[in-house]
């Protein structure tokens, strides 16, 4: 996996910034996608322009990005690329009703979003994102993470685990991996897709 992240990280950049020490974001935007959508091997679903303005914040960058800039963007876009490059993640995300997964989301996005405008939603509510905060070399990295309103009427975060999800060893087999929506649905606490809301 690292040497695929940086062998084609580095193909990413060379191709992004044509030698030159610094690029214009804007004109690093349709590389950067053509490259996700590439490894993720998705055709349907192109990244919003609020993907793009998660993808700047976690590169640390303005209206020019350096190499310093891309890698660490990299570090996480092609972890979750990779993730998403799994047939049953990949349908999930490519699922627009309903929305499985939001997009890239921050964690505070998630909580105003099931916080609501006057409280909390209803116990069971929840959202799945990619937490900003996992970049490779992380061991969580590319992972989903369910936030959800809690029986407690509190927000609760929690790691997916991918592994009962895909498994090369399982498919192998022929046995019948659960679908991650099952999975989801069985969970006590899950019961309900919430919705990013965002107040402009």
């Amino acid at each position: 996996m690292a040497k695929g992240l940086i062998d084609e990280g580095t193909i990413a950049w060379n191709s992004i910034s044509q030698n030159n020490l610094r690029v214009q974001w804007e004109s690093a935007v349709f590389e950067i996608e053509e490259q996700f959508m590439k490894i993720a091997c998705c055709t349907t679903r192109s990244l919003s322009q609020q993907d793009f303005e998660l993808l700047r914040k976690i590169a640390g960058c303005q209206d020019y990005m350096a190499q310093e800039n891309f890698e660490k963007m990299w570090c996480w876009l092609y972890l979750v690329a990779l993730t998403l490059s799994s047939d049953r993640i990949k349908a999930m995300w490519n699922s627009t009703s309903p929305k499985w997964i939001e997009g890239f989301v921050t964690k505070e996005e998630v909580e105003l979003s099931l916080q609501g405008p006057r409280s909390l939603q209803e116990p069971g509510t929840f959202i799945l994102r990619f937490p900003t905060s996992r970049s490779w070399p992380h061991p969580d990295a590319g992972s989903l993470v369910v936030t959800y309103v809690g029986s407690d009427y509190a927000l609760h975060h929690r790691l997916i685990s991918l592994d009962n999800v895909y498994s090369s060893g399982v498919r192998e087999m022929n046995v019948k991996v659960k679908q991650l929506q099952d999975m989801l649905f069985e969970e006590p606490e899950l019961s309900r897709l919430g919705r990013i809301i965002r107040r402009h």
